[in-house]
């Protein structure tokens, strides 16, 4: 059975073609035409059918790539998508958009989300997180308010991925849990919530919400036509692209969790129940068995290199890592000013103790410093209360290099397990098959996720890197409000 996964991100679209066993064998990607079309200063617009044009482009290339291959079976069974979080658009009531979408990096909304937060305190204490000016209800509270004419108009508010979903199939009046929590939905209780009337906000101007995973309906016979698609390709309930990258990364069971570290850090995990952390940079998603995927996203990263040493020195570099870690380097490597996770300090700056004089000691020290703060991550996790096992599964470009894999692992104490295939819509290729050839998305993960690369603690640094690390807490506890994040 083949199952397919679109990623509609900030940039373009990208697909990827799966069997159940997760083995690729189609993929493709296309760049948006026009990035931002908004007029309006510091604006993020984007024009739904720049989605639409570049998602057909993927689908006919991928169905064309797989029409090439001797011996399979071409009929994609499945189909699921992830779209930016809180990426928001208004339809009329024949389906059409009103105007250019409100992207999630667009933070107009700060009036609004104030008035959000007032209203909608009990929900931010119920949930464990903080309304957001990029949040999607205080940017539909802002059309409200703005644009009062398109409000008026609207019979829907519709999140990226359900448009597309609307495109495909005809259904554009539902969405998934993940699209749905910076909407406002009660994710405790399931629904959305009372004091939207307060707002003055229609709830009937909010779409279905299913758990991701779930069959929404066949592909129309009129897109499956123009597009030279299996006819009785199924479309399923999808999430937000972070939501697919985690999934994708392993984090799916209770006790599993993910690091994704890329130019900045993020950790998901999966826990049994819902935690409500003190910190305004994180919250928890909903999986489709009811656990909770935990998460925070960090400014700290991989960032750190780029900002002290040329790309090009990196592979250099790291043949000369082994030779000198232990570096004694204590050092909170942050690009700019303020952080959000492990602790939120908005006046937080980054600090280096130690004698860097020698470049490849710099080099290792800051490998050094994004692990010690993976470390507290992970700790500040624990005092919550939450699971984390002796394996992290992780992602992003700082697993390119395998000296800071070692680095990480040392400091971590713990496995660290490298997918074979990281991407987004591998993560919606699994919830495809979750809601068809699988009964749950543990059983899909089980068989799709593949391993390429599992690395331990090296024996000899643990003990000196754990002496390290809790010089490096105390520097953190010190220079930092460590208290006022989770």
């Amino acid at each position: 059975m083949l199952l397919m996964g679109l990623d509609i991100g900030t940039q373009g679209v990208r697909a990827v073609v799966t069997t159940e066993n997760g083995d690729i064998l189609a993929a493709h990607s296309v760049g948006f035409e026009i990035l931002n079309c908004s007029l309006r200063e510091g604006g993020y617009e984007q024009e739904p059918e720049v989605w639409w044009r570049a998602a057909c482009r993927v689908l006919k290339s991928c169905q064309q790539e797989l029409e090439k291959k001797p011996g399979i079976d071409t009929r994609i069974a499945a189909l699921s998508i992830d779209g930016t979080s809180a990426t928001v658009l208004p339809l009329d009531h024949k389906n059409q958009p009103l105007s250019p979408a409100l992207m999630y990096n667009d933070t107009r909304a700060k009036e609004e989300a104030e008035r959000i937060r007032r209203a909608g305190a009990g929900l931010e204490k119920k949930m464990g997180y903080q309304f957001h000016p990029s949040f999607a209800l205080p940017k539909i509270l802002w059309m409200k308010e703005h644009r009062p004419r398109i409000h008026e108009k609207t019979a829907r508010y519709v999140h990226q991925a359900d448009y597309l979903v609307g495109k495909l199939c005809g259904i554009y009046h539902v969405t998934d849990y993940s699209n749905a929590l910076k909407t406002g939905y009660d994710l405790v209780e399931e629904k959305w919530p009372d004091f939207f009337t307060e707002l003055g906000l229609d709830t009937a101007l909010f779409p279905e919400v299913l758990p991701p995973g779930r069959i929404i309906k066949k592909i129309s016979p009129q897109t499956a036509e123009e597009l030279g698609l299996n006819p009785e390709m199924l479309i399923v309930s999808g999430a937000t692209d972070g939501y697919t990258s985690a999934l994708a990364a392993g984090a799916v069971k209770p006790g599993d969790w993910a690091s994704i570290i890329g130019t900045t850090m993020v950790l998901k995990g999966v826990t049994q129940k819902l935690f409500l952390p003190p910190g305004a940079g994180t919250y928890s998603h909903k999986l489709p068995s009811g656990a909770w995927m935990l998460g925070g996203a960090a400014n700290i990263g991989g960032r750190c290199l780029n900002d002290a040493f040329p790309k090009e020195e990196f592979e250099e570099r790291n043949t000369h890592v082994k030779e000198v870690i232990p570096t004694g380097v204590i050092s909170y490597p942050l690009h700019g000013k303020g952080e959000r996770f492990p602790f939120a300090d908005d006046q937080a700056e980054g600090f280096l103790m130690g004698d860097i004089r020698d470049e490849n000691v710099h080099y290792a020290a800051l490998m050094e410093g994004v692990a010690y703060a993976e470390r507290f991550a992970f700790e500040q996790m624990e005092a919550l209360g939450a699971e984390v096992g002796s394996t992290v599964y992780t992602t992003g470009g700082v697993c390119r290099s395998q000296e800071w894999l070692q680095i990480r692992a040392s400091v971590l104490n713990r496995n660290l397990r490298v997918p074979r295939i990281v991407d987004a819509a591998m993560g919606c290729a699994m919830l495809a098959a979750a809601g068809t050839c699988y009964d749950t998305l543990e059983e899909a993960s089980e068989h799709m996720i593949q391993i390429r690369q599992e690395v331990p603690p090296v024996p000899e640094l643990i003990r000196k890197y754990e002496e390290l690390y809790q010089k490096a807490k105390e520097e953190y506890q010190k220079r930092f409000r460590t208290g006022g994040g989770l």
